[in-house]
């Protein structure tokens, strides 16, 4: 068990802990530059190549997204009680806390847990993710949501192509497979990367008060996770990957909000740094769980 624990989790956290050095040793690495590149080339790629390896069975990704988003709008909920009672403050907690790092570190995890199915999966549940947070997440910090914006979202793109191929029984070009799985492929690297990068920046502040936090965050994402997949019924890789999903810390995209529009941005920084921590902790125990 131990041997199969390392090989899941050594990817992930070498990766993640490369970019961490690489910064801390002072070298020049554009997080922006990378980001931007993943969001409107990679993850498009990724979301593409990966609906198409589940477009065999198009009802069970139906209902997996499904899953997803009742799961995401479930933490949402939970997420804007939580801060209403505790009186934090609400914008910048509620985009952090109603998140999961589901494409940094939930992808590359479910491929070397659950194989290239479970990263299909994976992807599907990031789509709802990256929808929410483009969405949702940017209309609680920022008060505003143009409809227009949503052609902006480059995931939707990707799903969109997808389904072309998917609904219409054709095979896609060889370029164009060719093309989308190279993208594709040095993705999960470089959003790892990416991750121990922006680790590497931040900085935590009020540490009792955010590790209490953060236990309280991981706790409601696994709870939920499990709760929903006894819900739908899942069984096997989909309640896997759902529960792991949602057991994710906190995604740095919320800090990318907090930060541009001022929502406690030290707060939200020093809540993902703690919760990535914890996860280290969590995950083993997580798969053990799962296997």
């Amino acid at each position: 068990m131990f041997i199969q624990l390392f090989n899941v989790i050594s990817p992930v956290l070498i990766c993640a802990l490369v970019g961490y050095i690489w910064v801390k040793r002072g070298y020049e690495y554009s997080t922006e530059f990378v980001t931007r590149l993943n969001m409107n080339f990679g993850a498009p790629c990724l979301v593409f190549v990966g609906m198409l390896d589940l477009g065999q069975d198009l009802d069970s990704m139906k209902t997996f997204m499904f899953a997803a988003f009742v799961s995401l709008t479930m933490m949402l909920i939970i997420t804007y009680l939580f801060v209403v009672v505790t009186k934090l403050p609400r914008r910048g907690y509620i985009i952090a806390l109603s998140s999961t790092n589901c494409g940094n570190m939930g992808i590359p995890l479910c491929l070397f847990a659950f194989g290239q199915t479970g990263m299909s999966l994976a992807i599907a549940y990031f789509t709802i993710g990256a929808f929410f947070q483009f969405t949702v997440s940017l209309f609680i910090s920022h008060g505003n949501l143009k409809p227009g914006s949503l052609l902006r979202i480059t995931l939707l793109w990707g799903i969109v192509a997808a389904l072309f191929f998917i609904l219409t029984d054709i095979t896609p070009p060889v370029w164009l497979m060719n093309t989308t799985e190279l993208f594709a492929g040095v993705t999960i690297p470089l959003m790892l990367l990416t991750l121990g990068a922006s680790l590497a920046t931040l900085k935590v502040i009020k540490i009792g008060k955010i590790l209490t936090i953060s236990v309280l965050k991981m706790a409601m994402g696994i709870s939920i996770g499990i709760a929903t997949a006894a819900y739908f019924g899942f069984q096997g890789l989909e309640r896997n990957v759902l529960i792991m999903q949602l057991s994710m810390p906190v995604a740095v995209f919320s800090y990318l909000l907090a930060s541009k529009f001022n929502r406690n941005p030290d707060e939200v920084a020093s809540l993902i740094f703690v919760t990535t921590l914890l996860s280290f902790v969590t995950v083993p125990l997580m798969l053990i769980y799962l296997f």
